[in-house]
Order: C-alpha cells, then structure tokens, then sequence
C-alpha cells in the first residue's frame, strides 16, 4: 500500500496493469538472468585457471549468482501477479458469458482458469491476499485518519461518529454491492421534476480545460448546480462538457443537490441532482447522441455516472472526484474515478470494481491525504473539493501513459472554434405553500418525490455550498 500522500494509479480493483505487460516483462528479466548466469560460468571458468589468485574473482562471482537470483526472483512473482489479474479477468468474462446465455464460451473459459490453477498451485492463495489487500485499502486509510485505537494500524487518539461510520459504511457498501452500478442499470421509481435557471453565459474567449485541475475548477461552487460548456468544432458539430457540483446541506427541499437526492442515487434511484444535468445539458442544446463529456464532484459524480450508463449521450470522458459509486461504463467511455483511501464519502464505492472498466487506458487513481485527525484534520477534509484539487495536479504532473488518454481528450476539445459557457442554478418542483414556508412553519406533507420529507421547515438562506457533499 502507497504511504499517506502518495499517489497510486491502476486500472481499477486489483487489477493494476494488464497481463501480457506482466509477462513481457518476465521473459525479459529471465533473458537477463541467462546473461548472469553466464557470467558466472566464465567467472568459475576463469577462476579455476588461477590457481591462488582464484579468490579475486570469487565477489564477483557472488555478485553475479545473486543477480541471477533476484532476478528469477522478480520474474516469478511477474507470472504470479499475470496470473491473479488473468483469473480476475477471465472470471469477469465467464460472468459476462453466462449472461449473454453462451455457455459454450463460458465452458471454454473455465478451461482456462483450471489451466491457471493446474500450473500455479499458489494462485488461489495469491489472489485471496490481493482480494483483502484490495477490500482493506480504504478502512485502513479510515482507520488510521481517524485515529481510531483498537486496531494496531493507528495507535493512539479517539473514536469519531464519523470515522467510525466510514469504516462500517465501507463495509456495509462491499456487502451489499450497491457502490458498483453494473451496465445497463436504470434508475427505478418516479421521475424527479426539476427547473434549471440560467445564471449566465459567455460568448467570449473561453479555453477548453487543459488539465485536470482545470476541470476541478470548473466544477459550480455557490448558487451554481451545472456548468455546461458547448464548443464549437472546426466541422461545425457540436460538443458538450458538463461539471456538476456535490452536495448541498440545507433543509430546503427545493435545493436538488440534497442529502435526499443522495440517498435516492446511491440506491439507483431518479433523483433530482440527476434530472438537474439532464434538464441543463437540454438547455445548452445538446441533443441525444450529442458528444458530452462529464465531470463530478461527490454527489455530482454519482450524478454524471449515471448519466453516462443511461446512454443518452456518446460520452467519451467520464471523471469522478470523491465519487460514492463506480460506474460500470462501456468501452467508448475513458474511465477515471479519483479517491482518497480517507474520504467516507468515496468510500462508499466499496474499493470499486474488481476489474477494470470503460475504454482502455481507464483508470483509479488513489491516495491518503496527509493527516489525520490529531494533526487538526477533520475527518471530511479528504473529501473537499480543495483536497481533490490537489491529486487533479498530481495526476496532471504524472508521466503514466494511461493520463495520456485524457490528454488527448482535452486536447480535442482544445480545437473548438468557439465556447460558450452556461452557468445553471436549479430547483426542485414540488408544492410548498410559500406563504407558510417563508414564516419558518413546516411544509404542509405535498405529493413529491418518494425520497422526499414532509414537514421539513426552512429557507433557501440555509442552503450551504461548502465543497463538501
């Protein structure tokens, strides 16, 4: 596991790099150990020709056996993790199979992991502590942000409500599997009904995001739920960007970006924060089919995700920051959920899929922010947008080859000829009685949402849009 503050990219769950990369890599480094090896054979050769003086040669016949060792060494444990990932990947695609209703390539797969198994009896063991390693990430980094003393992973402090809940909430979310949202899930129950509002747009000079951090910033912060840039290609098409905000603390059961909401997306459920992009993007004219590509922060994210399976839109980018879930997207959709091990929030995904997802080159990237709570952190601070900012840049500072996918992305919308910006506020439709409303009284108990609260008293002057949610 990386150590607080570093950064982890992989494909997703435990897998982490692809099997044929593993393997390569092997051969080479046993081609190496051959070179060693016969070294080390002249060196024996010519210290048997030396009679007394043998002994000067003798370290560096050592040297070359021990580098021909440690190089067997690594080139094993390069087949063993091929084989985990290729177990994990096979099973994903015997899954896939069955549901398709092919048995006969499911059997034919099956196969294939007996074959692993017959050739590594170690496998299963190997991929039973990769599993937990996997499932144990984000507790740990929980664990450990929150000081919390009945575990040897963090000595010292004391319990909080809310570190303790992330723990059990990340628990809870990998037993029930509801932070990953498989292909082709649609949101069940009533529609939410919404209104956007335009605050304003720009018909100026407006550059397309060039990094990450740019995308981060873009995201709306206070009246502002969507922010919908509409670029105008060489070609004269059209396409679309969407930043959506996380959520809104407030008891007004107007504001869509609510708790409520959150609750009804987390459970595949219409929300209104979900009905609010839509309504958005509608308005700025993109049109199904239309190119959109969509950012989220928190609830936002969960938001977007949902947007991307419901296939609407061709969506070739799809990036989360401290998102709940982990979308199932296909493979036209380059993938990249951003979490930190110490946000509750994130992980609520239950450490995501055990496979990756979307277009090749997808990625998790992952870190624990530096702190904890003894060091004056609150236990919410991994999930701000600011902390997400600073991994955005880290990502953006990162020589992987997978971040050159959403380089290129950017770089496309880099050539529009124009962009135009629109900023949206939304709402909540449903019947409050204003008059009373206004006096601080409760709302009557209207027909809404079934996520909805009857008897919720306040204004939209409670409505907080701290880059929390």
């Amino acid at each position: 596991m990386s150590a607080p503050g570093d950064l982890d990219i992989g494909s997703g769950g435990i897998v982490a790099v692809d099997t044929e990369s593993l393997r390569a890599a092997a051969a080479a480094l046993r081609a190496l150990g051959a070179e060693c090896d016969d070294i080390e054979a002249q060196l024996g050769a010519a210290r048997r020709g030396l009679g007394a003086h043998a002994v000067e040669l003798a370290g560096a016949s050592a040297a070359a056996q021990d580098a021909a060792a440690q190089v067997a060494r690594i080139a094993g444990d390069l087949d063993r993790m091929a084989d985990v990932y290729e177990f994990v990947e096979v099973s994903a695609q015997i899954e896939l199979a069955g549901a398709a209703g092919d048995q006969d390539l499911a059997n034919a797969l099956r196969g294939r992991i007996l074959a692993l198994v017959a050739a590594d009896p170690g496998l299963l063991a190997a991929l039973a502590v990769e599993t937990a390693r996997w499932r144990t990430a984000e507790p740990g980094a929980l664990w450990r942000q929150n000081d919390l003393p009945f575990l040897p992973l963090a000595p010292g402090g004391d319990v909080t409500l809310l570190g303790l809940a992330g723990v059990l909430l990340s628990g809870a979310a990998t037993t029930l599997g509801l932070g990953t949202v498989p292909r082709g899930t649609r949101l069940g129950g009533p529609e939410a009904p919404v209104t956007v509002t335009r605050l304003g747009t720009s018909g100026g000079v407006v550059a397309p995001p060039a990094s990450l951090a740019d995308t981060v910033d873009r995201i709306p912060r206070g009246e502002g739920r969507v922010r919908v840039e509409r670029y105008t290609m060489p070609d004269g098409s059209r396409r679309f960007a969407a930043y959506v905000a996380g959520t809104v603390t407030t008891t007004d059961r107007r504001e869509p970006m609510d708790w409520w909401s959150n609750l009804a997306l987390y459970g595949r459920g219409h929300a209104a924060s979900e009905a609010a992009v839509a309504a958005a993007l509608a308005d700025a004219g993109a049109r199904p089919g239309d190119s959109v590509e969509l950012f989220g922060h928190s609830q936002g994210g969960m938001a977007a995700s949902s947007l991307a399976l419901s296939e609407e839109y061709d969506v070739p980018l799809l990036v989360t920051y401290g998102d709940p879930v982990q979308a199932e997207v296909g493979e036209s959709t380059l993938s990249v959920a951003v979490r930190h091990l110490d946000d509750p929030v994130s992980a609520l995904a239950g450490g995501g899929t055990a496979a990756g997802v979307g277009a090749a080159g997808s990625f998790v990237a992952t870190r624990e922010t530096p702190g904890t709570l003894a060091t004056g952190q609150s236990p919410i601070d991994p999930h701000l947008l600011g902390a997400y900012r600073e991994t955005a840049t880290m990502l953006d500072a990162s020589t992987d080859p997978r971040m050159g996918g959403v380089r290129e992305r950017l770089a496309e919308l880099a050539q529009a000829g124009s962009v135009e910006v629109f900023t949206y506020s939304a709402t909540r439709d449903i019947d409050l009685a204003p008059a009373r409303y206004a006096t601080g009284e409760s709302s009557p108990a209207a027909p809404g949402p079934s996520y909805g609260a009857a008897g919720v008293s306040g204004s939209a002057a409670d409505r907080s849009t701290a880059d929390g949610g």
